[in-house]
């Protein structure tokens, strides 16, 4: 039977790449979707200019299909990544939310982006956001679990996935969150999921533009090294523990919170740019890797990322297993 994601999506392995600012640009999206995933453009708070000119040179690398993200809060950002979606041509919308899904503004514009020939996917938090996703006509919905890299959400991804799928069989389900092993890509196929996304995995890939002290921090970090900093400010991410996670943890010990949100913006303001592009990881940079750079002990090339990654995901579909 074909794999519904991929049918949905026109792309070869049900591998979609976590979409990640100053670190999913370009070079890693086309990197991807040539080597038959879904790449996506970590495009959410960009220019309209910038996402043209990061797609232009995605389609210089790759004519296959590619995503571009944006965030379905109202504000001027919203309509800028949707009108740099249909500008552009780009043939899949990548949509975050970061608080619950509306269900009219859902409507509105994903009706936009499919009049424009959009496919659209819907990245959620919570089981309503999914029922709401798939009332509003989402193609494709990723259910994203607390264990995912950047902002952290509050539901287990083994539990959202499991919730999810028990109520909705009309539209593929991606399985997002904590993920890095074929292994745990057929876990979650078992459990419901039609594929799987992987961000972290993907900072630790010979084609992600990103400082090499950054990759081999992923490499290098263990479970524990990974802490979520920033509640005080409503968007808590996961950051690999360094000189400014200490710093924003002791803020948060010491403070109240509304003091704390201030100090911790003023502290982390360019810190992802500063680990991204300079390369200082220990100090002011901020590496914001998920729990799963724990199973992640080399940088790798794309291609063992999707299309390798996938065939060895399907040798464990295929073994046998028994509880006797």
């Amino acid at each position: 039977m074909a794999n519904r994601v991929c049918e949905t999506l026109g792309i070869q392995y049900p591998v979609i790449q976590g979409a990640m600012a100053w670190t999913s640009m370009a070079p890693l999206v086309a990197a991807v979707s040539e080597a038959g995933g879904l790449g996506v453009l970590g495009s959410g708070f960009m220019p309209k200019e910038i996402i043209l000119e990061q797609a232009d040179i995605v389609r210089k690398m790759t004519g296959k299909p590619f995503a571009a993200n944006l965030f379905l809060d109202p504000g001027p950002q919203l309509e800028v990544g949707v009108s740099a979606i249909i500008d552009g041509k780009i043939p899949v919308a990548y949509i975050d939310s970061l608080n619950l899904l509306d269900f009219d503004l859902a409507s509105e514009y994903y009706r936009k982006l499919h009049d424009a020939g959009c496919k659209v996917i819907a990245k959620i938090n919570y089981l309503e956001d999914a029922l709401v996703a798939e009332r509003a006509g989402a193609d494709v919905i990723i259910t994203k679990g607390v264990e995912g890299g950047g902002h952290c959400t509050k539901i287990s991804g083994r539990v959202l996935l499991s919730e999810v799928v028990e109520h909705i069989s009309s539209v593929p389900i991606v399985a997002s969150g904590g993920i890095a092993t074929p292994r745990q890509a057929a876990a979650v196929t078992v459990a419901g999921a039609e594929g799987i996304e992987m961000g972290t995995s993907f900072m630790a890939s010979d084609e992600c533009p990103v400082h090499p002290n950054v990759k081999e921090a992923v490499v290098h970090a263990i479970d524990r090294d990974i802490v979520a900093c920033g509640f005080s400010t409503g968007e808590p991410s996961w950051q690999i523990r360094n000189a400014l996670a200490d710093k924003m943890l002791e803020i948060e010990a010491t403070h109240t919170k509304e003091e704390a949100a201030d100090l911790i913006r003023e502290i982390s303001q360019g810190s992802l740019r500063i680990a991204s592009l300079e390369g200082e990881v220990k100090e002011k940079g901020a590496v914001l890797a998920g729990p799963a750079a724990g199973l992640i002990h080399a940088v790798k090339p794309v291609k063992e990322l999707v299309a390798d990654f996938t065939a060895e995901w399907q040798e464990w579909l295929q073994k046998s297993y028994s509880l006797y």
